[in-house]
């Protein structure tokens, strides 16, 4: 796994749950990754310099909150299953849009495709298919959150 692309999945993850969804992480790299069938996937593809594709699992339980924190509601105020489904394709979409530069240069253009919720009967990570170059795994306010970084082929140099 490269650390360096590792390293920087954590720092604009960190960053957009902060500023976006007013949560706090903490990375947690010695625990195992989470149960998925537990969590709400999104997952947003990508093409330029190189493709790929990122995917946030979040546990379920922390999703209200984070909803709730995007959306401004107060404290005892629900939010829908539609509306964490729409923070949570939010999030990943701003954290993609933050980490392809951050990881290929500020001049590199991506067409990245629209976040999609990830069925719960398919699966993350599968043992026969593609592995992530990069996990990152943290510890956020009510749950935990997995980010997992596909590429297809190698990582160009960056270019700026």
């Amino acid at each position: 796994m490269n650390e360096e692309v590792k390293e920087t999945l954590y720092n604009v993850a960190e960053d957009v749950l902060e500023k976006l969804a007013f949560i706090f992480s903490f990375p947690e790299d010695e625990r195992e990754n989470m149960d998925y069938s537990g969590a709400m996937g999104s997952r947003v593809s990508f093409a330029g310099p190189f493709t790929g594709a990122l995917v946030m699992a979040v546990s379920v339980e922390a999703l209200p909150e984070l909803a709730g924190n995007m959306l401004g509601l107060e404290d005892e105020e629900e939010t829908t299953l539609e509306q964490q489904q729409d923070a949570l394709k939010e999030l990943i979409n701003v954290v993609c849009g933050n980490l392809l530069p951050a990881i290929s240069g500020k001049k590199s253009v991506f067409n990245v495709n629209p976040p999609e919720i990830i069925p719960n009967d398919d699966p993350v990570i599968t043992t026969d298919g593609p592995q992530p170059i990069a996990i990152a795994k943290m510890d956020i306010d009510d749950g935990q959150c997995d980010l997992l970084l596909f590429v297809d082929g190698e990582l160009p140099a960056q270019t700026d």
